[in-house]
């Protein structure tokens, strides 16, 4: 969900890499230099596959400069395995991929394909371990929806995710439409289980989902409800919708555009960039109905950094690791960033702060994952050596290893 980052975080990171000629976001501004890289650039999404490696995408990069899904093994050497944008049906500025139960990765793109969106609507694809992409659905910008977030495998192996736009047109939403819930068979059948229709009765513009223990779809919207300020929701795999809770924009955070997570308890996890007690975000906890409690509300320092931007893994330990996009270390215009710690209670301490220079800024949204050796792995989306991004190793003890650097492996256009 990169392009739904802050102003905040797009600002800090425009102050700090003089290594691009401009900086850009999705609101509108000029868009940086990309590169066309034997390696991707700025990376957004990682996983620990099934043989022990790491794989990933990248939004930018690739040899179409339209982004691109690599392997990097513990050791840290890197292999591009595929490149986005290599015809006008493919997809560009892939969001992530998942293994699925069949051992191939699957994943969306934001962008491209053959929908009648000014850069296409996005698609879904499957891709083999050794690179092989097979297209499975382009979304159109109508009813189906637009700007797929990342995907989930349900428990009945089928796939699921929400659009962001796209659906019900008109209304509180206006002609760009509210996004909808969808359901996508591994042959690329999609349909629509439920249409976000925003205003203080449904959330808008649809976020990411997680399939709770009870079957059901959790996930949020960063607009919409009680105070348009974003909502909880639950959906059935009938797609019957019930709105949980409504964010109010006070303390108790506003704007979710982080991945819920169920806890061992039973009960979901997640993050606002915005609100709280110092309007620098919060961690929550949300029961399965609905009540929301503010497990912290974010300082800004280095204790814990500002704008929590990643979603929320509940490690082997049992406690919460997180990371913030901005605040804590003031090497970087409105600071830098934090992964943090935090215990079921909301005691939040920061395990490791990041920095201007070859360590990367800001933490990537995809968030963190915790490797089959206890450790704490993850990518940085800009920054670095060459400033698109690396992919780095932290121990529980906070000990921060860079294993690779993105744009190492420059390419001329194609």
């Amino acid at each position: 969900m990169e392009r739904y980052r802050t102003w905040l975080t797009a600002a800090a990171s425009c102050a700090l890499l003089s290594v691009l000629a401009s900086c850009g976001d999705d609101y509108g501004n000029s868009a940086p230099i990309l590169p066309y890289t034997g390696d991707g650039a700025n990376p957004t999404g990682l996983i620990q596959a099934s043989d022990g490696n790491f794989y990933g995408t990248t939004s930018n990069g690739g040899k179409y400069a339209q982004g691109a899904f690599f392997r990097v093994t513990p050791a840290g050497a890197e292999e591009l395995l595929y490149s986005f944008g290599s015809s006008p049906s493919d997809g560009t500025n892939p969001e992530g991929v998942i293994q699925g139960t069949d051992g191939n990765f699957y994943g969306v793109t934001g962008a491209g394909g053959m929908g009648a969106c000014n850069s296409g609507c996005g698609i879904a694809f499957k891709l083999t371990a050794a690179g092989a992409e097979t297209v499975l659905y382009y979304w159109t910008g109508a009813a189906d929806g637009t700007s797929p977030n990342d995907l989930i495998q349900g428990s009945d192996g089928n796939f699921y995710g929400a659009a962001a736009y796209g659906g019900v047109t008109g209304g509180s939403c206006g002609p760009g439409g509210c996004g909808v819930l969808f359901k996508l068979t591994p042959s690329g059948t999609e349909s629509v289980l439920h249409a976000f229709t925003g205003g203080t009765a449904d959330g808008g513009v649809a976020g990411y989902v997680t399939q709770g223990s009870d079957g059901n779809f959790y996930g949020n919207t960063l607009y919409g409800g009680s105070a348009d300020k974003g909502t909880i929701f639950k959906v059935t795999p009938a797609g019957v919708e019930t709105v949980l809770y409504s964010f109010a924009g006070g303390n108790d955070g506003a704007i979710p555009q982080t991945p819920l997570i169920q806890g061992s308890d039973g009960n979901f996890y997640g993050t606002t960039p915005f609100g709280g007690t110092l309007s620098n975000g919060v961690a929550f906890r949300a029961t399965p109905t609905g009540a929301e409690t503010v497990l912290h509300a974010f300082t800004g320092t280095s204790s814990d950094g500002a704008a929590p931007g990643i979603a929320l893994i509940q490690a082997s330990d049992g406690n919460f690791y997180g990371a913030t996009t901005a605040g804590a270390s003031p090497s970087c215009y409105g600071g830098c960033g934090a992964v943090f710690k935090m215990t079921s209670a909301g005691a939040t301490s920061a395990l490791y702060l990041f920095a201007s220079g070859g360590g990367g800024v800001p933490p990537n949204p995809s968030g963190l994952i915790q490797g089959s050796d206890g450790n704490f792995y993850g990518t940085t989306s800009q920054g670095g050596q060459y400033g698109f991004g690396t992919l780095f190793r932290l121990t529980p003890a906070g000990v921060a290893t860079v294993l690779y650097t993105f744009g190492t492996n420059n390419n001329s256009p194609p």
